[in-house]
């Protein structure tokens, strides 16, 4: 999943360059559309592979006492539940 964000991150990069460079040239009066043309594309689809590629979420270790002290509670009930029925 790494490489999908670092090729995403290379091809927002070159798209951002590449509108920077055909705004520059509208400025000067004769502007190079095929920068416009190539750079959209790239920044979308670098965009749309950072997206996809990103690292999952981490589970939280801020309330990780009360959630074992939870799970614990919930696993002995179900095995008081089972010594019950049987």
């Amino acid at each position: 999943m790494r490489l999908r964000w670092q090729v995403g991150e290379f091809f927002v990069l070159l798209g951002v360059m590449l509108l920077i460079i055909f705004f520059a040239t509208g400025q000067v009066g004769s502007p190079v559309y095929l920068y416009f043309c190539v750079g959209v594309p790239l920044l979308g689809l670098g965009i749309f592979l950072m997206w996809t590629g990103k690292n999952p979420v981490e589970a939280s270790k801020r309330f990780r006492i009360v959630r074992n002290y939870s799970v614990k509670r919930e696993k002995k009930k179900n095995k008081e539940g089972d010594k019950t029925e049987s």
